[in-house]
Order: C-alpha cells, then sequence, then structure tokens
C-alpha cells in the first residue's frame, strides 16, 4: 500500500508516519511505503511517478496561515481530482471549521490536531473499509462488470475478452499479435488482439490519441513534451511521428485546454 503524508512540521510529519506504518502494518497485516513530503513540489513529482492508495495532507503547509502564496494541502486535493485522482483523501487540521471545504473534494475525513492514536485507527478503519468497496486500478477480470455506473466506462479485448476501465489506461503498444495496456499504476496487461481494434473503439474519446504507428496515448496521462516525445506520468518516453509532430502537439493541446474550461 503506497499512502503519501504530506506536512511541513517534522515532528508532525514523523508521528502522522509511525502511526499510519503501525496501523497497516499491525492492525491489517499490509506491507506499506510511506513517504512523507514537506511541500507540494516533491509530493506531485513523487505522484507523477506512481499514483498513491492514500494521501493525508495538512491543511496549512505555512505557520501563516493568512500567506496566499503557498498551496494549501487543499490546492494539493484540488490539483489530484482536475487529474481524476479519486484515491482517499484524509485532511490534517488544527480547526474543525475546515472540514467543511472538504466536501469540495470528496475528502474522506479529517483529524484534528494533536492528532490522538484511537481517532486516527478510526479513520484509518473508514478508509479501508471505502478502499475495500473499489476495483482494482488495473484492467479488470474477464467477468462482465456488475455495477450500471461501471460499465460505462468498460471496455472488452482479446478473446476471451478481458474488460477495463478505459479511465485508467495510460496507453498502449503494439507488440506483434499483442497490445501491452499499461494502466494509471503502472501495472501491465499484454492481451492478444488487433491493435487497430483496440485504435478504432478507444480515439472515438477525446483524451486517446495515435502519436506513432502502433502507439495510443490517453492525453490525461501525459506529463509533458520533450524533444518531440510525450513524457508520461511516470517517466516514459512515448514517441511521436516526425512528420505529425506539430498536429500531435496542436491536438494535445487543444484538448487540455477544453479540459481546463470544462472543470471551470
Amino acid at each position: 500500500m503506497r499512502v503519501a503524508i504530506v506536512e511541513d512540521h517534522p515532528a508532525e510529519r514523523q508521528l502522522m508516519k509511525t502511526m499510519c506504518t503501525a496501523y497497516f502494518r499491525e492492525k491489517r497485516g499490509l506491507d506499506i511505503d510511506c513517504a512523507t513530503f514537506a511541500g507540494t513540489d516533491d509530493f506531485i513529482e513523487s505522484w507523477k511517478s506512481g499514483r498513491f492508495d492514500l494521501v493525508l495532507l495538512d491543511c496549512y503547509l505555512t505557520d501563516d496561515e493568512t500567506d496566499e502564496t503557498t498551496p494549501t494541502g487543499l490546492d494539493i486535493a484540488r490539483f489530484l481530482r482536475k487529474q481524476r485522482d479519486d484515491c482517499p483523501i484524509v485532511f490534517i487540521t488544527s480547526s474543525s471549521d475546515f472540514a467543511v471545504l472538504g466536501y469540495e473534494v470528496q475528502a474522506i475525513g479529517y483529524l484534528l490536531k494533536p492528532v490522538g492514536r484511537a481517532d486516527f485507527d478510526m479513520t484509518m478503519d473508514r478508509v479501508c473499509e471505502t478502499l475495500s468497496k473499489r476495483p482494482r486500478v488495473t484492467h479488470l477480470s474477464a467477468d462482465k462488470p456488475t455495477r450500471a455506473t461501471d460499465a460505462a466506462w468498460q471496455v472488452a479485448f482479446g478473446n476471451p475478452a478481458v474488460n477495463m476501465d478505459r479511465r485508467l489506461i495510460a496507453y498502449c503498444l503494439s507488440s506483434a499479435h499483442y497490445v501491452e495496456f499499461t494502466f494509471a499504476d503502472g501495472t501491465c496487461s499484454k492481451i492478444r488482439t488487433n491493435f487497430s481494434d483496440v485504435e478504432q473503439r478507444l480515439t472515438v474519446f477525446d483524451n486517446f490519441y495515435r502519436t506513432a504507428r502502433g502507439v495510443l496515448v490517453n492525453f490525461d496521462y501525459v506529463a509533458g513534451i520533450s524533444n518531440a516525445e510525450f513524457v508520461m506520468k511516470g517517466g516514459k518516453h512515448i514517441p511521436i511521428t516526425k512528420t505529425a509532430v506539430t498536429a500531435t502537439c496542436r491536438k494535445y493541446a487543444e484538448y487540455t485546454f477544453t479540459r481546463m474550461r470544462s472543470e471551470r
């Protein structure tokens, strides 16, 4: 389990890490990778290399709560939601007044400082209950989706068919008679299927685009462009056909601009 703690005070950051590690290892028997961050930039750089299963955010990442230049925990939460990351978020705050703002980003709860072990464990129980009800953030099984709310996002490829959530497909690469799907969490699935079929069925959605022969990218997982290549979240470089660099970059810019306008 991958957990992020963003807290500007070293002592409180360490306390959160200690309680988090103890809870998930001792009470849940889970392997846990608990990463701590003092501020926004380091967290986002780490997030680009792999999403977190749980994020704990200090509401104010500075001692001066009137400072409007320093990003807050709420800013980080808004960023995650805009990137369509629906991981559980728990706020750490010195005032219960902040709890109201958590509804905006669908926070699962908040911890009031000074954080006690009982309150912490109770909140983590709620986190685990939420996680247990969610499907894996990778490809799904060959079984048909059971919930109507999930079905609209499902696509199936191969024979026998493998169902997957198209929102979580980061990119696809053709490999002989197979297509390798890489998902939001970095996992991969190689399926025997025709790439042209994958391309035809995914590119009807604006976020999917063929950047080169046998290469399909989900714009939602692009972190940037460097030397005529897309740099994906996680660091993977995806080639763009040299003769189509301008058209591809324009298409990406148009998609990004349209998405930003729709999120206002």
